[in-house]
């Protein structure tokens, strides 16, 4: 093993490190994403699935399809990006790493 080796070795894992880091960024700003979509889609349809007894077997089988209802529409909006809500987080980051290199 030679010197050149070494070195290749190295950037490579550099490389393959920012690749990661880049990789669970992009995820966190999704997650963000789909977490405040499931907050909207919720607060905008707590109206929608009232019935007049929560009480009985009809009132819990309508909070569980609510919450599939919820959670799927949260999830399709999180996957298209439509918010933008992940997109301004990792827009924050990458001016947050632009600004502390040029410190």
């Amino acid at each position: 093993m030679n010197i050149d080796d070494s070195f290749l070795q190295i950037a490579r894992r550099q490389v393959s490190d920012q690749n990661s880091q880049q990789i669970k960024k992009e995820q966190a700003a999704n997650d963000f994403e789909e977490i405040f979509a499931k907050h909207l889609v919720k607060e905008m349809t707590k109206d929608s699935f009232k019935m007049s007894d929560n009480s009985g077997v009809m009132g819990s089988a309508n909070n569980l399809y609510r919450e599939h209802i919820t959670d799927a529409l949260a999830k399709e909006l999180a996957e298209q990006r439509k918010l933008g809500m992940a997109d301004l987080v990792t827009k924050y980051w990458n001016q947050s790493k632009a600004s502390s290199n040029n410190h």
